[in-house]
């Protein structure tokens, strides 16, 4: 499938089968953490739109045949999908042909424009993001179209607060030396009370980011925001493990990912969030431990349990 990926376990969503509306990383913004990579199309006004119509029929089509349970329909992807025009109409869709909830993951750079509220007052679940509201690390860290302005986004987050349907949970990625002073803390702090989210999602960076100076917090770090910011708050990202544990955890993903179908080097990337680079190393290690199989199909390679 090409615009439906999944069901993806999450920390946040159970089983979520994800939606990606733009090609790859269209982005309002060019985070430097990000882990799919540095946005290759930073921009307001997207281009080679994917149309609704293809991926409602993916959705059929999946759905109509799976087993697995699934939690939550997860609109996010590799772009930000709320530049997408017909992302309402795309939302009213799928509540009305589907039982699972919806929810949206967005960078939270758009709400400012009432259109955007509007297209996305039907979602069950919002997570938009907000990573500071320090204005030279927002630059530093996000990267924005030069055409965004702090001020704007975080009065869009305020706006997306009051809209009286979907339940919010506000995600803010901290970053070593960037924007964990305390006094941007406590700044964020009185910010996030003006957009009153059902909850606080903390995290921060688990997979290799786009630079190299994007540097996680530790775990105790972490708690210490936690209490700053108050009881609605949860720290998302796991505890720090040893190398070896990870990549334990990552090859049991992607076998876990195999056990449902063949994928290839491409789909694992996007579902597991690492790089191609990473996951071909690990697709090659699995494959010297004779723990899956490659074949070869429509002259691509597709990845199989054995």
């Amino acid at each position: 499938m090409k615009y439906v990926f999944g069901p993806v376990p999450s920390r946040r969503l159970g089983f979520s089968l994800g939606v990606d509306l733009l090609p790859y990383k269209t982005c309002s913004f060019d985070c430097i953490y990000c882990e799919l990579g540095p946005t290759t199309c930073r921009t307001l006004e997207p281009r080679d739109l994917i149309p609704p119509e293809a991926v409602l029929a993916e959705l059929d089509d999946f759905l109509a045949t799976t087993v697995q349970k699934i939690d939550y329909l997860t609109i996010s992807g590799s772009g930000e999908p709320t530049l997408h025009p017909e992302l309402g109409n795309l939302i009213q869709a799928i509540k009305k042909k589907y039982a699972q909830p919806l929810a949206l993951i967005t960078n939270g750079s758009l709400f400012f424009n009432p259109l955007i509220l509007e297209r996305v007052k039907e979602a069950d679940l919002i997570i938009p993001s907000l990573d500071t509201v320090d204005p030279e690390a927002f630059q530093v860290i996000n990267r924005p179209h030069p055409e965004l302005r702090l001020e704007a986004i975080i009065e869009g987050l305020i706006l997306l607060g009051q809209l009286p349907g979907p339940r919010i949970w506000l995600e803010i990625l901290f970053l070593r030396g960037l924007n964990d002073q305390p006094a941007q803390i406590e700044a964020l702090s009185r910010t996030i009370e003006k957009i009153n989210p059902e909850k606080v999602q903390i995290n921060t960076v688990v997979r290799p980011p786009v630079e190299a100076f994007a540097q996680a917090l530790d775990y105790r770090a972490l708690e210490t925001i936690r209490e700053i910011i108050g009881p609605r708050t949860e720290i998302i990202a796991p505890p720090t493990v040893k190398a070896d544990f990870q990549n334990e955890m990552l090859e049991s993903e992607i076998l876990g990912l195999l056990d449902r179908r063949p994928c290839t080097e491409e789909d694992l990337s996007r579902l597991t969030g690492l790089s191609r680079q990473q996951t071909l190393d690990l697709l090659h290690r699995l494959l010297d431990q004779q723990k899956i199989a490659r074949e070869v199909f429509n002259r691509n390679d597709f990845f199989l349990r054995r």
